[in-house]
């Protein structure tokens, strides 16, 4: 039951309704209020320090209009005794004491403490506009009011020129909210504000920042209602924005995401939602379509917004409208409004005012399909002899098996109540299948013709089944009507697989790799290693005709000569079998040991030539 909920509350916000002016895409639903309560609770039960996940669990349940389970309390009151202490941070005090009047935990707060580091805040030029907004939020806290607004406004400005980006300015609209007449100084930059909002394919409205900045924003926005901040089609956009962020799963997102919705709700630019509520489909027999007209959190709009009319319904497949003005009765909530749809099956498009406000919903009728008739044979192929065809009624099977050989053809033909999208006649012998697609033809009728000879390649008794299906039928159905023995002379064992479709596995695929070429003679080979080992031979000779001087050698020459060496018979493997990764990553410590030995070994031949000299 929790995953149908689920997919109807999704489907609301993301798919059922393309809305008009002043209309939005979905509202927020049960299944989500839900998920928004667990993710509440879950952050109430934390057992960190962490004193901002307090306060966004206990802002939620406060959000969400419900009350915080009696465990939950006393759990995080124990956890807020134990955590706050005066001497915290601005924010932690403000998020210490906020929850703990929302949650109605006991105790005295250190009010002296917690004033005297407010005033040195607001009286300090360094305080940052955020810093400013939690000192003014903690005095309302305290019950009391902003001491020198005009110092406190002046200190803003002064942060503000230096750094007026967006997050700065969505503070500063929440500061300038608590000093009274001193807060005008925000509504110069509410223009500059709501111009850098960002358009999302001209649909969806939010602020560089992600859900928190635009949050903010947003709340912020609405504490001035005289200024000219948004217009309506801006707060539809902001709520589509706001719905398309309902999977948020921390809790900082979901008090955030709340809060700016409440707001939105609340102002006057409040948008209005109109979906259908509950699934998007009806049945002949239960044909009552139900519709919500409410706000973007799913209560009952104030001042009701007028008459809830289906000014037209328009059968998808043809365009034709089946439906004109017709007002839709009171459901059972408030929000709740019934269209009864006593229409053929199929799809509709149904464009509906409520008030000023309108939208266009797409609705699926769905209702049972029949068989009035059904006619099976075989025919000659060449047409020499009239069809004998017999009748059968569904979902009755032939009295007696079907003969057929290779020069005749299967004909059946059958007519339906109404027209369907998947109509197909299916023969089948043990794994072997072969499907035919039934012909659409006038009055809801199908026909089916077929040369046994081209289309079957062996021989056997054949299953025969009707299949019928569709989007908007409500009994889909197999109908097992007999069976056909067909007759292939000289019919080779196996099917063609582009006529039959083997149910089981295919047959192995083996890869034939190419035959090696033939190797040279074995004389052609050491004639071609001799010539590679000439060079060396040549060397030695020469050496031994013009006297190798060795006499010099010394043992510090014994390491440049190793890893002399060492490379060679590196170069050696990677022409045999090592690839250049490989290579290199030898080569390299290799390559090292060598420079250095080198290096060593001429350093002692000049230190030698020197002494000699």
């Amino acid at each position: 039951m929790a995953f149908k909920t689920s997919l109807v509350c999704l489907l609301l916000i993301a798919t059922q309704t393309t809305l008009s002016f002043a209309s939005i895409e979905g509202y927020f639903c049960p299944y989500s209020t839900k998920k928004f309560e667990n993710i509440a609770s879950k952050a109430l039960k934390t057992e960190g320090d962490d004193l901002a996940a307090i306060y966004y669990g206990a802002n939620t349940y406060k959000l969400l209009n419900q009350p915080v389970p009696q465990e939950l309390k006393v759990k995080a009151c124990e956890q807020l005794q134990k955590l706050f202490k005066p001497e915290l941070e601005v924010d932690a005090l403000f998020y210490g004491i906020s929850s703990q009047k929302l949650l109605g935990c006991g105790g005295k707060l250190p009010t002296d403490a917690i004033s005297k580091k407010v005033d040195d805040i607001l009286q300090n030029d360094k305080s940052t506009v955020t810093n400013l907004w939690f000192a003014t939020e903690l005095l309302a806290l305290l019950g009391r009011s902003v001491p020198n607004p005009a110092k406190v406004s002046q200190l803003a400005q002064a942060q503000l020129k230096a750094d007026d980006n967006l997050l700065s300015l969505a503070y500063a609209l929440h500061l300038a909210s608590h000093l009274g007449s001193s807060g005008k100084f925000i509504t110069e930059r509410i223009e500059d504000i709501v111009v850098q909002a960002d358009e999302v394919d001209g649909k969806l409205l939010q602020w560089e920042g992600g859900l928190s900045t635009t949050s903010l924003i947003t709340t912020g926005l609405f504490k001035f209602p005289a200024a000219n901040t948004l217009n309506q089609a801006q707060a539809d956009k902001l709520a589509n924005y706001l719905l398309s962020r309902a999977t948020v799963q921390t809790p900082k997102g979901v008090s955030a995401l709340l809060e700016a919705t409440a707001a939105l709700a609340a102002s006057k630019l409040s948008p209005v939602s109109i979906s259908i509520a509950g699934p998007a489909s009806v049945s002949l027999d239960s044909p009552n379509l139900k519709v919500q007209v409410s706000d973007i959190l799913g209560r009952t709009l104030k001042p009701a917004p007028g008459p809830v009319v289906a000014q037209s319904a328009t059968r998808v497949a043809d365009d034709v409208v089946v439906l004109v003005k017709q007002p839709l009765s009171a459901g059972t909530k408030e929000t709740e409004f019934v269209l009864p749809l006593k229409l053929e099956p199929g799809y509709y498009k149904i464009l509906l005012n409520a008030g000023t406000h309108s939208a266009n919903l797409f609705a699926r009728v769905l209702g049972p399909v029949e068989v009035k008739s059904f006619e099976i044979g075989v025919t000659d192929t060449d047409g020499s002899s009239a069809p004998k065809l017999e009748k059968v009624s569904y979902p009755n099977k032939l009295g007696k098996k079907l003969q057929g050989d290779s020069s005749q053809n299967l004909l059946v033909k059958f007519t339906l109540t109404r027209p369907v999208h998947q109509a197909f006649i299916r023969l089948s012998s043990g794994k072997k299948e072969i499907i035919f697609v039934a012909g659409h033809e006038s009055n809801n009728q199908y026909k089916v013709e077929a040369e046994l000879g081209q289309e079957l390649t062996t021989s056997g008794t054949f299953n025969l089944e009707l299949i019928i299906g569709d989007s908007v039928i409500t009994n889909p159905f197999r109908w097992n009507v007999g069976e056909l023995e067909v007759k292939i002379p000289n019919a080779p064992a196996v099917a063609s697989p582009s006529k039959v479709l083997l149910r089981g596995p295919k047959p192995e695929i083996k890869h034939m790799f190419r035959q090696p070429d033939k190797r040279p003679a074995k004389a052609v080979s050491l004639l071609f290693t001799a010539l590679t080992a000439a060079p060396f031979l040549v060397l030695l000779v020469l050496w031994a005709k013009i006297g190798a001087n060795i006499s010099n050698f010394t043992a510090k020459a014994v390491p440049f000569h190793l890893g002399f060496g060492a490379i060679l018979a590196l170069f050696t493997l990677f022409w045999l079998k090592l690839d250049m990764f490989t290579t290199c990553a030898w080569l390299i410590p290799i390559g090292g040991f060598t420079f250095f030995a080198g290096h060593k070994l001429l350093s002692h031949m000049a230190r030698s030539k020197k002494s000699e000299k």
